[in-house]
C-alpha cells in the first residue's frame, strides 16, 4: 500500500500533451513561476489569494493536466500544511476568542486558513511547471536565465546540471521511499 501511494506523488513528473502551456518556452514558464509566488507572498487577503488561484486555474485548464494530477502534489506537503496549521492556531496571537474561556482567537484561524491557502497555491504552481516542462527543458531554461551571471563567473551550467540530476532523482527517491515504508 506504502507504494502505491508514493507513486501517485505527481510533483517532479512530467506528464505528456500537446497543449498550448506544453509548448511553451521553459524561460517564460520560469519568469511567471517567480511572478506568481512573488505575488501569492504579496498578497495580504483572501481576495487577491483568490486572484492568484484563478490565474492557476486558468493555466492549469489549457495545460490540460488532470485535476487530479495536480492534487496528487500537495499530498506530499500535506502535514507541513496540517502542522504549520496547528501551530498557528495555538501560538498566533489575536484579540478576538471565539469563546470567552478558549484561547483560540478569530485572527489566529483567519491567519491559520491564509497561510494554508498560501501553501496550497505555491506547491500547486510549482507541480503545474513540473508537469508541463521535461526535466531537459528545465534544465535548459534554467541555463538560458541565468546565463548573463556568466560574465561574474558564476557557474550557470553546474547550477542547471545540479537542478536536472535533482529533477530526474524525485521519481527513484519516490519508489525507494515506497520500499522503505
Amino acid at each position: 500500500k506504502g507504494v502505491a501511494n508514493m507513486r501517485d506523488v505527481a510533483f517532479g513528473q512530467y506528464y505528456p500533451s500537446n497543449s498550448f502551456v506544453h509548448k511553451c518556452d521553459p524561460r517564460m514558464k520560469l519568469v511567471f513561476l517567480i511572478v506568481y509566488i512573488v505575488a501569492i507572498f504579496l498578497s495580504k487577503s483572501f481576495y487577491a489569494l483568490g486572484a492568484c488561484a484563478f490565474v492557476f486555474l486558468t493555466i492549469a485548464i489549457f495545460s490540460g493536466v488532470p485535476i487530479r494530477s495536480l492534487l496528487r502534489s500537495v499530498r506530499a506537503v500535506i502535514f507541513l500544511v496540517i502542522f504549520t496549521a496547528i501551530l498557528n492556531l495555538f501560538f498566533y496571537k489575536g484579540e478576538t476568542r471565539i469563546w470567552e474561556n478558549f484561547f483560540l482567537t478569530w485572527e489566529a484561524v483567519y491567519f491559520t486558513l491564509f497561510l494554508a491557502a498560501r501553501l496550497f497555491l505555491l506547491v500547486l504552481g510549482s507541480s503545474l511547471l513540473t508537469l508541463t516542462t521535461t526535466p531537459v527543458s528545465l534544465t535548459d531554461g534554467l541555463e538560458g536565465l541565468l546565463l548573463p551571471l556568466k560574465w561574474i563567473k558564476f557557474p550557470v551550467h553546474e547550477i542547471a546540471l545540479i537542478m536536472s540530476i535533482a529533477l530526474r532523482f524525485i521519481p527513484i527517491l519516490t519508489d525507494e521511499t515506497g520500499r522503505i515504508m
